[in-house]
């Protein structure tokens, strides 16, 4: 799977899951600046962290999905 289907397969289903972490006050912080200078929400900024994240690993993730098909 090349880098562009990896990312549609990412984020093309229906978005009904919720990850919740903690986070400092200072990293919190820094993520409502990152995603105010990209005029996007913290949410889709965390989104495209772990998704651009995921692209690097592709070979890690595309074993996890064979794994679970």
């Amino acid at each position: 799977m090349d880098d562009r289907e990896l990312r549609k397969y990412l984020l093309g289903g229906k978005k009904t899951e919720r990850v919740i972490f903690a986070a400092t006050p200072e990293t919190k912080t820094a993520l409502e600046v990152m995603a105010r200078e990209q005029c996007v929400s913290v949410s889709a900024l965390i989104t495209r962290l772990v998704v651009d994240e995921a692209i690097r690993n592709s070979d890690v993730i595309e074993e996890g999905i064979v794994a679970n098909v």
